[in-house]
Parts: C-alpha cells; sequence; structure tokens
C-alpha cells in the first residue's frame, strides 16, 4: 500500500471499482491477520498493481503478469449481439493503464451516438448477478436468454426486472438481465 501510495480507505475504493464493493474494514482485516484471504484478493492485488501470487503468499513475483484484454466478440448497442462461446485475446489491444485483465468487445448499433460501430468498449471480467456499481451507469449487460448490449441499466418497476436505456433510441422496459458488468474505457479502433 505504502509503494502505491494508498491508505485503506483509498485501497478498498480502487479495488471496488474492479469488483463488487470492497469495505475498508476487508482491507483492515486482511493487514491484521483476522481473514487469511478473501474473494476479492484478485481486485486487491489489481489496485496494488501486484501479482496475486505475491499478494496472498509473498512468493513469486511481485510484479502481475502483462495485463489482457479478452476478445468477446461484439456489443450491441441498437443491434442483437450473441456473445461468443470461446473468447479469445485480441492481438495488438491492450487494457488502458491501471485497468487489468478484462474483456474487450466491438460495439455494433448505433443507439448510443455518439460512440460507433467498431469502437472497442473494455469491460470487467465478473459476470455473476449486478453488481450495484452498474446500476444508472453505461454497462455491459446480458439478456436472459437474449443478446448481449451495451446500455445504462436502472431498476425496473417489478422486482428482478431492469430498464435498459439507450442515448438516443428507445428504451427496452421490464426485461430479465443475467449479469451486468461496469464499462471500464471506450476507444476508437
Amino acid at each position: 500500500m505504502e509503494a502505491a501510495a494508498l491508505n485503506q480507505p483509498a485501497l478498498a475504493r480502487r479495488a471496488s471499482q474492479r469488483a463488487a464493493t470492497v469495505s475498508q474494514q476487508l482491507v483492515y482485516n486482511l493487514i491484521s491477520g483476522r481473514n487469511k484471504t478473501s474473494k476479492h484478493l484478485p481486485a486487491l492485488a489489481e489496485a496494488l498493481g501486484v501479482s496475486l501470487d505475491w499478494l496472498a503468499t509473498g512468493k513469486g513475483g511481485r510484479s502481475p503478469a502483462k495485463p489482457e484484454a479478452q476478445w468477446v466478440g461484439k456489443v450491441g448497442a441498437g443491434a442483437e449481439i450473441y456473445r461468443f462461446d470461446h473468447p479469445d485475446v485480441l492481438e495488438g489491444v491492450e487494457p488502458p493503464p491501471g485497468i487489468g485483465p478484462c474483456n474487450v468487445a466491438d460495439i455494433e448499433g448505433d443507439s448510443q451516438y455518439p460512440l460507433q460501430d467498431g469502437w472497442l468498449v473494455f469491460y470487467g471480467q465478473e459476470h455473476q448477478g449486478i453488481p450495484e456499481a452498474c446500476v444508472g451507469k453505461l454497462s455491459v449487460v446480458q439478456v436472459k436468454d437474449g443478446p448481449t448490449l451495451l446500455k445504462t441499466l436502472k431498476r425496473g418497476t417489478k422486482k428482478g426486472l431492469w430498464r435498459l436505456e439507450s442515448w438516443n433510441a428507445p428504451p427496452r422496459e421490464e426485461v430479465r438481465v443475467e449479469w451486468a458488468a461496469k464499462v471500464l474505457d471506450i476507444r476508437p479502433r
């Protein structure tokens, strides 16, 4: 933490950008030895800029492996896009600095204008549920039994249903969403 110039609250905030909420209390518990491990260690290692192995065990190299952007195909912004079954690393495309490993997809469609076809969207790797950090934010969402879309995620009128908003197209109302991942960066290709 000292080398990264972070105190406990700052580390918790930075790690929370990569995973579900990481509390300052969890950081304290790990440092003090009250907790020996946590499911949030990967996010903490990434936030600190160190390898997971080194953070967890003190062994191996301190520096993390070169981050990769795992290409998953396309994400719809007006288009109906269904994800690949076999993601691959997109050659020559690195995640933006400080983000670490993530997914990357081509944007297809124009419902999020000024974003354009072929631009790259980088988003989190965790696809379990809907993190609070995605609510009200531009996110990549997997519609239940449907396409993967780039939308602003809002709560629906009924529990378990969501409103998916576009910047320049009508919203999709009362949609079941399997997972959402926070958009980390967008750039022209």
